[in-house]
Protein backbone atom coordinates (compact mmCIF):
# COMPACT_ATOMS: atom_id res chain seq x y z
CA UNK A 1 0.00 0.00 0.00
CA UNK A 2 1.24 3.47 -0.75
CA UNK A 3 0.06 7.06 -0.65
CA UNK A 4 0.12 8.08 -4.30
CA UNK A 5 -1.45 11.48 -3.58
CA UNK A 6 0.23 14.86 -3.08
CA UNK A 7 -0.91 15.23 0.58
CA UNK A 8 -0.59 13.15 3.76
CA UNK A 9 -3.52 10.79 4.32
CA UNK A 10 -4.80 8.81 7.29
CA UNK A 11 -5.29 5.06 6.71
CA UNK A 12 -6.42 2.14 8.84
CA UNK A 13 -3.74 -0.55 8.34
CA UNK A 14 -4.46 -2.84 11.32
CA UNK A 15 -4.78 -6.64 11.12
CA UNK A 16 -8.54 -6.34 10.63
CA UNK A 17 -8.07 -4.82 7.15
CA UNK A 18 -5.04 -6.69 5.79
CA UNK A 19 -4.69 -10.21 4.46
CA UNK A 20 -2.31 -12.43 2.50
CA UNK A 21 -3.93 -15.18 0.39
CA UNK A 22 -2.35 -18.13 -1.44
CA UNK A 23 -4.29 -19.70 -4.31
CA UNK A 24 -3.67 -22.27 -6.99
CA UNK A 25 -1.62 -21.01 -9.96
CA UNK A 26 -4.79 -20.37 -11.97
CA UNK A 27 -6.35 -18.48 -9.04
CA UNK A 28 -9.34 -20.83 -9.00
CA UNK A 29 -8.93 -22.26 -5.49
CA UNK A 30 -8.10 -20.49 -2.24
CA UNK A 31 -5.56 -22.55 -0.31
CA UNK A 32 -4.42 -20.37 2.60
CA UNK A 33 -5.23 -17.02 4.21
CA UNK A 34 -3.35 -15.13 6.90
CA UNK A 35 -6.73 -14.35 8.48
CA UNK A 36 -7.55 -18.02 9.10
CA UNK A 37 -5.11 -18.60 11.97
CA UNK A 38 -3.73 -15.18 12.93
CA UNK A 39 -5.70 -12.77 15.12
CA UNK A 40 -7.37 -10.04 13.08
CA UNK A 41 -8.47 -7.84 15.97
CA UNK A 42 -7.02 -4.43 16.60
CA UNK A 43 -6.69 -1.12 14.91
CA UNK A 44 -3.64 0.70 13.62
CA UNK A 45 -4.22 4.10 12.09
CA UNK A 46 -1.25 5.65 10.35
CA UNK A 47 -0.68 9.02 8.73
CA UNK A 48 1.06 8.25 5.46
CA UNK A 49 3.15 10.91 3.77
CA UNK A 50 3.06 11.40 -0.02
CA UNK A 51 4.99 8.54 -1.66
CA UNK A 52 5.20 6.57 1.60
CA UNK A 53 4.74 2.80 1.28
CA UNK A 54 3.42 0.40 3.90
CA UNK A 55 4.60 -3.22 3.90
CA UNK A 56 3.59 -6.13 6.10
CA UNK A 57 4.71 -9.73 6.35
CA UNK A 58 4.40 -12.89 8.41
CA UNK A 59 5.73 -16.43 8.43
CA UNK A 60 3.86 -19.10 6.47
CA UNK A 61 4.39 -22.82 7.13
CA UNK A 62 3.71 -23.84 3.51
CA UNK A 63 0.38 -25.48 4.27
CA UNK A 64 -3.28 -24.89 3.55
CA UNK A 65 -5.65 -23.34 6.07
CA UNK A 66 -9.35 -22.98 6.68
CA UNK A 67 -11.37 -20.29 8.46
CA UNK A 68 -11.08 -20.88 12.20
CA UNK A 69 -7.65 -22.46 11.74
CA UNK A 70 -8.97 -25.92 10.92
CA UNK A 71 -7.24 -28.72 9.05
CA UNK A 72 -3.80 -28.06 7.52
CA UNK A 73 -2.29 -29.92 4.57
CA UNK A 74 1.27 -29.36 3.35
CA UNK A 75 1.33 -27.95 -0.20
CA UNK A 76 3.25 -29.93 -2.78
CA UNK A 77 5.74 -28.76 -5.36
CA UNK A 78 4.32 -26.41 -7.95
CA UNK A 79 3.39 -22.85 -8.81
CA UNK A 80 1.05 -20.78 -6.65
CA UNK A 81 -0.23 -17.20 -6.47
CA UNK A 82 0.12 -14.80 -3.53
CA UNK A 83 -2.14 -11.75 -3.24
CA UNK A 84 -1.98 -9.07 -0.54
CA UNK A 85 -5.01 -6.99 0.42
CA UNK A 86 -5.29 -3.87 2.56
CA UNK A 87 -8.66 -2.29 3.24
CA UNK A 88 -10.29 -4.31 0.45
CA UNK A 89 -7.76 -3.29 -2.20
CA UNK A 90 -5.87 -6.27 -3.59
CA UNK A 91 -2.40 -6.29 -5.10
CA UNK A 92 -1.63 -7.93 -8.38
CA UNK A 93 -1.00 -11.64 -7.73
CA UNK A 94 2.63 -12.75 -7.54
CA UNK A 95 3.60 -16.20 -8.81
CA UNK A 96 5.87 -18.26 -6.58
CA UNK A 97 7.16 -21.83 -6.78
CA UNK A 98 7.56 -24.52 -4.15
CA UNK A 99 10.20 -27.09 -5.12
Amino acid sequence: MSNAGPLPCTKEIGRSVRELVVTTADGAKRLWSSNDCYATAGSEVRVMQPGERFAFSLQWAGSTSEPGCGKHTRLGAGDYLLTASVAGKASNPVIFRIT
